[in-house]
C-alpha cells in the first residue's frame, strides 16, 4: 500500500502566474511541488491497480491515489496561495500515456475541457524528467472559445459538429499544436516536480508526439479541486 508520506508537499514551492489567451486567463506554474520528488515518483509508480474503465477518454492508464492525498493537496494549495481556499473533488489519478496514436479515438485527437463549473481548477504534476511535452491550451478557431461555460457549451459543440461531420475522418495523431480547427494559445513546458494549475474549463491537451507509438513513461498526477 502506498504511503501518503511519500506525497509530502513542499511548503516553500515557488509560484509563477501567467496570463494566457485573449481573456488573459490566469495559469499558475508551481515548481518543487513535493518535498521529496523521488519518493513521490516511486510511490506514484506503485499506485494501482489501474482502472479498467476510466470515466474519461484518457489515452493510457489511470490509477487512483491514496484517499488521504486529496485533502492534503487542497490544504497545501490553500497554504501556498494566500487568500484562496480549496476543497478537494477527490478526482485525482496517477496517469501514464500509453495508447499508440494509431489506436486513438477521434475525440482523443482534439483538445478537451474538464468541466463548465467556474469553481473547478485542474492540476497536472509532471513526474518525468525528459522526452515528453507538457500541456498546451487552445482557442477554437471558428467560435473564438478558449474557455467553456454553461452559456457557450452548446455553441461550441454545435460548431464542432459542423466542422467535424465525420469524426472518423480525423487523422489518428496526438494533438501537439494548432491547425484549421484550433489555435494554440499557450504551450507550458514540463519540468520534473512542476505543476500547472488552471481553470478546468480551458480547452487543453497534453503535448504528446503526434505519431507516438507507445513506450517511455510520461508519468503525471492529475487532480481537480474546487475554489471555495
Amino acid at each position: 500500500m502506498v504511503s501518503i508520506e511519500s506525497f509530502r508537499f513542499n511548503s516553500t514551492a515557488s509560484v509563477a502566474e501567467i496570463a494566457i489567451g485573449q481573456a488573459k486567463t490566469s495559469l499558475l506554474v508551481i515548481d518543487d511541488v513535493f518535498a521529496d520528488p523521488a519518493a513521490a515518483r516511486d510511490a506514484a509508480r506503485q499506485a494501482g491497480p489501474a482502472l479498467l474503465h476510466p470515466r474519461d477518454f484518457y489515452p493510457g492508464s489511470r490509477s487512483p491515489l491514496p484517499d488521504a492525498f486529496h485533502p492534503a493537496f487542497a490544504d497545501w494549495l490553500g497554504t501556498l496561495l494566500p487568500g484562496r481556499a480549496f476543497a478537494s473533488e477527490r478526482n485525482g489519478f496517477v496517469s501514464v500515456v500509453a495508447t499508440p496514436a494509431a489506436d486513438l479515438l477521434p475525440i482523443q485527437t482534439l483538445p478537451h475541457f474538464d468541466t463548465t463549473d467556474e469553481a473547478i481548477f485542474a492540476a497536472v504534476i509532471y513526474l518525468f524528467d525528459e522526452g515528453f511535452g507538457g500541456t498546451s491550451f487552445y482557442r477554437h478557431q471558428s467560435s473564438g472559445i478558449e474557455m467553456l461555460s454553461r452559456r457557450n457549451e452548446t455553441l461550441y459543440r454545435a460548431a464542432l459538429r459542423r466542422e467535424v461531420a465525420d469524426p472518423a475522418s480525423l487523422p489518428r495523431r496526438y494533438r501537439n499544436g494548432g491547425d484549421a480547427l484550433f489555435e494554440r494559445i499557450h504551450k507550458q513546458e514540463p519540468r520534473f516536480n512542476r505543476m500547472v494549475l488552471y481553470p478546468g474549463r480551458l480547452l487543453h491537451s497534453g503535448d504528446i508526439a503526434p505519431d507516438f507509438a507507445g513506450g517511455g513513461e510520461r508519468l503525471t498526477i492529475t487532480a481537480l479541486c474546487r475554489l471555495k
